[in-house]
């Protein structure tokens, strides 16, 4: 098979979803429109170059209203992408961004593209999570049906590895000093797409914004704050998951180019890094939480590989209590490069495009930290688990 590279990655800034969200009055499609026609003016694939574009496959769920219509497809269009450059969407909820990476790297090691711009976009103030979801009435006959709400399996992670709502709280404080460390030290300025938006206003209007920043992170997140929250999925006397201790829910996209080293060449491009093992998992779908417990270890074996020999781990936060389980379990909770600068409960989790953000910070992270091998991983809705472990060869 040919060697694959990634040559470019570059994301919007993640927005808070909600009324007051940066990106309330931009599109999904719109924002991945920004970040395909930017990678590849970094990459300098413009003109007449962008013919040579294979194919467009993004990442993303809830797929409806400015979600859908084949955002992949769409989105090239309005990127002003030539016509005969065509697209597709990918939908593995939470690690939709990571997959669609993962497709884009195994079609040009088989031969059947030479260049691809793959990512991820959600828009979770315009399609809230579980919007237009209709679940089949016989679930109960096959898991436990509870498993469609994602913070009642962050409680049953909780409560069934004995998870404490002070372990829970204090991964969110270090995510949001990680978070905001990084921000101050403009670590995440080259990996950012500023984007100008028309953000809401207090006086019910809006303003004009040049939005270069990522809008959740609370630098002045305390454990003697995070106390005082009330669990938000379950009530009784062991709910410990809160608003606090959870990931955010999120507007962003992210887009990656990757080609194979006859492109590379004949560009003129550089390659950053290589994709050398991804692996997805399946399992109960109640504690979906731990799942990169069952997909690190599959993705290692892949690439035959050890622990030892990660420099760099990202875990997305999609809840504190299966990040702070996940890393436990791997042997990687106080490693110096666990998600340096922070994750999901800092960051927020677009859904779809998180796995292309991780990816996207992983191309940034590596340079700087002069790490050679980094492994990305997350749970997954509905009982999943996916890894991908990088090299780094820039």
């Amino acid at each position: 098979m040919r060697e694959v590279y990634l040559v470019e990655g570059v994301r919007t800034p993640i927005a808070k979803a909600g009324k007051k969200s940066w990106f309330a009055n931009i599109r999904a499609d719109d924002l991945a429109a920004l970040v395909i026609n930017e990678v590849l003016r970094r990459a300098e694939v413009t003109g007449k170059k962008r013919e040579q574009v294979d194919d467009v496959i993004l990442g993303g769920t809830a797929l409806m209203k400015d979600m859908g219509a084949n955002i992949g497809r769409y989105a090239a269009i309005l990127a002003g992408m030539p016509y005969s450059v065509p697209g597709c969407t990918v939908d593995r909820f939470c690690a939709s961004g990571v997959q669609s990476i993962a497709f884009a790297v195994a079609a040009i090691a088989m031969g059947w593209a030479d260049l691809i711009v793959a990512g991820g976009v959600q828009h979770m103030t315009h399609i809230p999570m579980g919007t237009g979801a209709e679940h089949n009435p016989r679930l109960g006959e096959f898991c436990d049906p509870n498993m469609i709400s994602m913070g009642y399996t962050a409680e049953m992670v909780a409560r069934r590895f004995n998870i404490s709502r002070e372990k829970q709280d204090q991964f969110a404080v270090e995510s949001h000093a990680k978070a905001h460390r990084a921000t101050v030290e403009g670590l995440f300025k080259e990996e950012i797409l500023p984007v100008e938006a028309d953000v809401p206003a207090d006086e019910c209007g809006t303003r004009k914004m040049l939005v270069d920043r990522d809008q959740g992170i609370r630098p002045d997140t305390s454990l003697e704050a995070l106390a005082k929250l009330q669990p938000v999925f379950m009530q009784d006397e062991k709910a410990t998951v809160t608003a606090g201790n959870s990931s955010q829910t999120s507007d962003a996209a992210a887009a990656v180019l990757v080609a194979g080293r006859g492109k590379i060449r004949e560009l003129g491009l550089k390659p950053k890094m290589k994709l050398l093992a991804y692996a997805v998992v399946g399992l109960d779908p109640a504690i979906m939480g731990i799942g990169p417990v069952l997909a690190v270890p599959k993705a290692l074996k892949q690439a035959g590989m050890t622990m030892d020999q990660i420099d760099l781990w990202e875990i997305n936060e999609a809840f504190a209590s299966q990040a702070v389980y996940c890393t436990e379990q791997l042997g990687i909770r106080n490693h110096p490069l666990l998600n340096p600068r922070g994750s999901g409960i800092a960051l927020g989790h677009p859904l779809g495009c998180t796995g292309a953000r991780i990816a996207t910070t992983i191309m940034h992270e590596m340079p700087y930290y002069g790490a050679r091998y980094a492994v990305e991983s997350m749970c997954v809705g509905h009982g999943q688990g996916a890894a991908a472990i990088w090299e780094w060869v820039g």
